[in-house]
């Protein structure tokens, strides 16, 4: 991965916002962030891993040092991070949980945690991302993806924080393990190995599942076959051997056998069961064709006598079918006849009621038809006056609404005037009101200003709370520091001492081992050889050997223990520097005040802070009452205003009310001619046009009945001509009650239906061929044919028996074809799959050095990293030490994982163990390794690219030739496009390096940064 900006706010000892732009810095492939101890250099490779997994990145260090202690309690802590992997470009913006003060009242509350993820188009658009997630869980699944290492990982290969920048060289080959997978992404190649044992066990289950089905279709064909005991015995032996299933003697030719033979059986029962079969057909025709004669003499005898009883009622039948026929013609006329008769009673009432309307019309209206008969003319003359009424009254309608309205619009004048009276009163009232506003805001304004005066000092006071604040914390500090001191400075002492016997005790060892070396190379002389220190190659008096002479292993032993004891005492006096630096800084911030001291100059900041505040509350109610007032004076102005308006407008109005009302009470009593009312008058001329509508819907129906009456005749006349009567009498004489009717023509259709039945029946042939005297005896029939029934459905039988026993053994002998052919074709695709797995769990002969799949791609992985790093530490080391992969177990109980470590020293050439390395060897060492892993994934297709490594650690404990050498082999890593970050403090650094990151303390006690590229 590879990083592309880094912004941070109130972070640690970071109380303001920075940026840091690592494509620019990181240009020349290397970079330095350097600064004092404490400074904050570690901080920021804490908030690279906070960005990126919700955590810092030491694993004893805590997630409340993230909240910076200098920042304004409204500044929020948070990381912004964006960079670039495989899989695209990200950003990931983050703040921790933290304690804040409440919005409102005294006292903290807890700021959560939050998180937002985005894919970005290019890492100059942050802003225009995909947001991927929002949720703390969901991010960081999906951040470890991306990533492709959890924090522990990323601290060991990317980040490589103080106190773990030795954790992979040092690592347990398990540990080693999880992180290589990761880093190389050889997780497949387990998944492979765990899908090859899984597929193993499926295909044997496969294998023994299709031989207990060989064994299962072999019984089948025994229970088919129905196998006397020595064929079942010799049937069930060829089945326990399917190597050759088809040959002499096999499974599959046996069953072949037995089924060829019950198929022959079969055939030769089915001819018998036919022949059976058509003699009994024979005597079943002979017996179907006695009883068929039999019952055709019967009915020849039926319907002779039918026939017989029919022709004596012929003469009958005729007289009921000629009532029959007239009555049916009169039916057809009646509704006719019926139809005239209503259509004539009809006509009367309509004429009846005409006369009556017309009576009681007024006579005026009579006398306009007094000479007319024609029932259309008189129609009409009446609806010309009807039209002339309806029109004058359509016209009087408007003139019934205004005369409706005069009342209520004289009332209306008479309330606009009292209205007026009324606005101009409450026009003159608010107007007053109006003019005493300016005194009552002036008041206002010098409250306000007054208040104003005491709330401009809050800001001051509340800048004083947080450097009162922080003088008492590091007061607070500075106590807990002193102790801190004192415990260095008895840990210096102690280590010290430790140190000067450790040195006394190697000299002595060293001095020991020198005065015995005599005897040490006389006991490896021999006769002849020449002396190693003389050359002599004679012997006269060799010294003898100390019995408690010191051997090389004490030596360095003593030597080790010194070098531990020199180690620790330099650990303690930087334990006992930084704490001395850390009490000062915190004494200065403290400016001298003690504790007590402290609290009590933050007690009166924090009284002028809640004067401050309260005179602020009360400016915020004095501007809204100023605020108020100004509104409540523009309303009452405008009120003012739009009351003056109103009554202007009421009086114009008022005055063309009068005008219109005057205009209409003319016009309508004008319209009354006479009438009281307008409304009088156009009640008569309703009551007219209702009488005339009346009158003219009478003659309209008498003119309908008159034209139906002509139409009922003239079907009536030609209805009596079409069916054959002279006149209507005629036809009410033939008509017929319609049960009557319906009665007589079922007998009459009966007759003939019975007539034609028994005339067909006696005409069929097998009737007629029929000879006047047989003789049938069906008892002999029947006999012969249930002789030959029994013999046909015995042999049926047999034949259906052996038929179902050679279908039953052939459909078994299928099935254990296919039961055979499925088990060969198993057996042979699980060979190559058994053999894989075996090889890949590290079962079985084949796999030799006993290493499963993944284990065996880690290892070779795993030394390409070792010969990556070898190539750095050859230059680094000067030569001396080279990194070798063992095939040693940890512990008993532990798996031989084939990736752990030892380092050849080729100056004594012995292979030690890397927790031997003293604290410079154990860096440069680690550093080789940690470049050669990230050479080597970056080589890889499959995984990680370790495009940025940031080093938190070691350079002090490098001698000057050394340390070229290691800036040396960095300085190539340009050269394949990656980056280094160098954390530290040495001086030598500072020229060596020009791009970087410098971080300072200010005298408040927080820190800055400043990029140079």
């Amino acid at each position: 991965m590879y990083l592309h900006t880094m912004t941070l706010q109130a972070l640690g000892p970071f109380a303001g916002t920075h940026t840091i732009d690592f494509a620019e810095l990181g240009a020349s492939g290397i970079f330095l962030l350097e600064g004092p101890t404490g400074a904050g250099k570690s901080t920021l490779i804490d908030a690279l891993v906070f960005a990126l997994y919700g955590k810092v990145a030491s694993k004893d260090a805590s997630d409340e040092r993230l909240r910076s202690a200098h920042a304004s309690p409204a500044d929020e802590t948070v990381v912004d991070l964006v960079f670039e992997c495989g899989s695209g470009i990200y950003r990931v913006r983050r703040t921790p949980a933290y304690q804040r003060p409440k919005q409102r009242g005294s006292g903290t509350t807890l700021q959560q945690a939050s998180v937002r993820l985005w894919r970005l188009s290019s890492p100059d658009a942050p802003e225009d991302g995909e947001l991927l997630s929002a949720r703390l869980d969901e991010a960081g699944l999906e951040l470890q993806r991306i990533v492709g290492l959890d924090r522990h990982q990323f601290v060991q290969t990317v980040v490589l924080p103080q106190g773990e920048f030795a954790g992979f060289l040092r690592a347990k080959p398990e540990d080693r393990r999880g992180l290589l997978q990761r880093v190389f992404g050889t997780a497949v190649y387990e998944q492979v190995e765990q899908r090859l044992v899984r597929m193993r066990a499926e295909v044997g289950r496969a294998v023994e599942d299709r031989r207990e089905a060989v064994a299962r279709s072999t019984a089948h064909l025994l229970g088919a076959a129905g196998l006397v005991e020595e064929e079942a015995t010799a049937l069930q032996a060829a089945g326990g051997s399917l190597e050759d299933p088809d040959g002499e003697g096999g499974l599959l030719t046996l069953g072949r056998a037995h089924a060829d033979a019950l198929e022959e059986r079969a055939r030769r029962a089915r001819t018998v069961a036919d022949q059976a079969k058509t003699a009994c057909a024979g005597t079943q025709q002979a017996l179907d064709d006695g009883r068929r004669q039999l019952d055709l003499l019967r009915r020849r005898t039926v319907l002779r006598t039918e026939l017989a009883s029919l022709e004596t009622r012929a003469e009958e039948h005729q007289q009921e079918a000629d009532r029959c026929s007239g009555g049916r013609r009169a039916q057809a006329v009646h509704p006719l006849i019926t139809g005239l008769e209503q259509a004539r009673r009809a006509l009367t009432t309509a004429q009846e009621a005409e006369r009556a309307t017309a009576l009681g019309a007024e006579a005026e209206l009579q006398a306009l038809v007094v000479d007319v008969t024609d029932p259309s003319v008189r129609r009409k003359t009446l609806g010309v006056e009807r039209d002339r009424c309806t029109t004058l009254r359509g016209s009087l309608d408007r003139l019934v609404t205004i005369e409706h309205g005069l009342p209520a619009r004289r009332a209306e004048v008479t309330a606009a005037h009292a209205a007026r009276v009324a606005q101009e009163a409450e026009r003159d009232r608010l107007a007053q009101q109006v003019a005493a506003r300016p005194a009552l805001r002036k008041a206002l304004e010098e409250e306000l200003a007054e208040a104003r005066s005491v709330a401009a000092q809050l800001g001051g006071a509340t800048q004083r709370i947080e450097l009162a604040q922080g003088r008492l914390r590091a007061a607070r500090e500075v106590v807990d520091l002193a102790a801190t001191l004192a415990t260095a400075e008895q840990a210096v002492a102690e280590a010290a001492a430790s140190a000067t016997a450790a040195v006394e005790k190697a000299a002595r060892t060293q001095q020991a081992r020198i005065a015995g070396i005599a005897g040490e190379l006389a006991r490896g002389l021999e006769p002849g050889a020449p002396c190693a220190v003389c050359g002599s190659t004679e012997h006269p008096a060799p010294a003898p050997l100390d019995p408690e002479h010191v051997t090389p292993e004490a030596v360095e032993a003593a030597e080790a223990r010194r070098l531990a004891a020199q180690q620790h005492l330099e650990a303690a006096s930087t334990a006992r520097s930084q704490a001395r630096e850390q009490l000062g800084a915190r004494s200065a911030a403290a400016e001298g005040l003690d504790v007590q001291q402290a609290q009590a100059a933050l007690d009166a900041v924090r009284a002028e802070v809640a004067t401050a505040q309260a005179a602020t509350d009360r400016t915020v109610v004095l501007e809204r009452k100023v605020q108020e007032h100004d509104g409540e004076t523009r309303r009452l102005e405008a009120h003012v205003h739009e009351l003056g308006t109103q009554i202007a407008t009421h009086v114009a109005e008022a005055a063309s009310l009068s005008t219109q009302i005057a205009a209409d009470e003319a016009e309508v009593h004008a319209a009354r001619e006479g009438a009281p009312t307008v409304h009088e008058r156009v009640a008569a001329l309703d009551d007219r046009v209702r009488s005339l509508t009346a009158w003219i819907d009478a003659l309209a129906e008498v003119e309908d009945r008159l034209t139906q009456e002509a139409d009922r005749a003239d079907e009536l006349s030609m209805g009596l001509a079409d069916h054959g009567f002279t006149d209507a009498d005629a036809a009410r004489a033939a008509h017929l009650p319609a049960a009557e009717l319906t009665a007589l023509d079922a007998g009459v259709s009966r007759y003939r239906s019975a007539l034609e039945r028994v005339t067909t029946g006696l005409a069929e042939p097998e009737v007629q061929d029929l000879p006047e005297q047989l003789e049938i005896n069906l008892d002999t029939l029947l006999e012969a044919h249930q002789v030959a029934d029994t013999a046909a459905t015995q042999a049926a039988a047999e034949a259906a028996r052996l038929e179902d026993r050679a279908t039953s053994t052939a459909r078994a002998l299928a099935e254990l074809v296919r039961a055979v052919e499925a088990y060969r074709e198993v057996a042979l695709e699980a060979e190559p799959v058994v053999r894989m797995a075996n090889l890949a769990s590290a079962n079985g002969g084949d796999n030799t050095k006993r290493l499963t799949l993944g284990t065996f791609v880690l290892v070779r992985r795993f030394e390409d990293v070792v010969a990556a790093a070898n190539a750095r530490l050859v230059a680094m080391s000067s030569g001396r030490f080279e990194l070798v992969r063992s095939e040693e177990r940890e512990a008993v109980r532990t798996l031989r994982t084939g990736l752990a470590m030892k380092v050849i020293d080729h100056r004594t050439e012995t292979e030690r163990d890397p927790r031997t390395l003293s604290g410079g060897e154990t860096f440069y060492v680690s550093l080789c390794l940690a470049l050669g892993l990230a050479d080597v994934v970056t080589a890889e297709a499959g995984g990680i690219d370790l495009g940025t490594l940031f080093v938190d650690e070691g350079f002090g404990s490098l001698d000057p030739e050394t340390l070229d050498v290691v800036l040396a082999e960095l300085g190539r890593l340009r050269d394949g496009g990656r980056i280094v970050g160098v954390v530290s403090h040495v001086e030598q650094l500072k020229q060596s390096i020009a791009e970087r990151i410098e971080v300072r303390r200010l005298p408040s006690g927080s820190s800055t940064l400043t990029v140079r590229a």
